[in-house]
């Protein structure tokens, strides 16, 4: 089988493979990937992607018949990523840290999901870091069903001297207690001088 990015494919599989028990690649896990895993119920909520979480927050700071010009050009500029971190900017301004903890709290069922089949098959390689931006608990619960290895999960900066590879590390803090969040615009300015930088690792 052959396709333009099979180079690349071949040399992520000697890093991965290269220096057992686990390899020298790491894989970065975004919101996408927490759509797969399994509800619990029929009636559990959907995993939000990024667009739902917009629409709560300007529904929060715009009411639509009264200021249907804020609200439109609002949601049209969370399309960029630029737009939708001033937009959680803007809503920590107005209702404070502990709002915007708690409409994250709020938006992700992370107790509604188990991880899905796809979470096991990731965690199954031997990766040296699995990076992720999730606040979810999908991965540290997966890791559970994985025997061939152990990951450690690292939620703050101050884990990373007492944990060793392989790692699940939260880059963006987790539920349901290790925040702050990282989702506003000055966070992510602030984010290299204050968190989870690569020369900790």
């Amino acid at each position: 089988m052959s396709f333009p990015y099979m180079a690349h494919v071949e040399r992520l599989r000697e890093a991965l493979w290269r220096d057992a028990p686990f390899g020298n690649a790491s894989v970065m896990v975004g919101a996408g990937f927490s759509r797969n895993a399994n509800p619990v119920s029929a009636s559990s909520r959907e995993m939000p992607t990024w667009a739902d979480t917009a629409r709560q927050m300007v529904s929060r700071l715009y009411i639509k018949s009264e200021q249907s010009d804020q609200y439109d050009r609002a949601m049209r500029e969370t399309a960029t990523t630029s737009g939708f971190l001033r937009l959680a900017q803007e809503f920590e301004a107005a209702f404070g840290r502990i709002a915007m903890n708690k409409l994250i709290r709020d938006m992700v069922p992370d107790e509604e999901y188990v991880p899905g089949d796809l979470h096991q098959l990731l965690l199954d390689l031997p990766w040296a870091e699995v990076l992720t931006t999730n606040w979810d608990t999908l991965l540290e619960r997966g890791r559970t069903d994985v025997f061939n290895r152990n990951y450690q999960v690292v939620r703050t900066l101050s884990e990373i001297p007492g944990s060793k590879r392989p790692r699940i590390v939260k880059l963006h803090g987790t539920l349901p207690a290790n925040d702050p969040f990282i989702f506003t615009e000055e966070d992510y300015r602030t984010y290299p001088s204050r968190s989870l930088c690569a020369n900790d690792m």
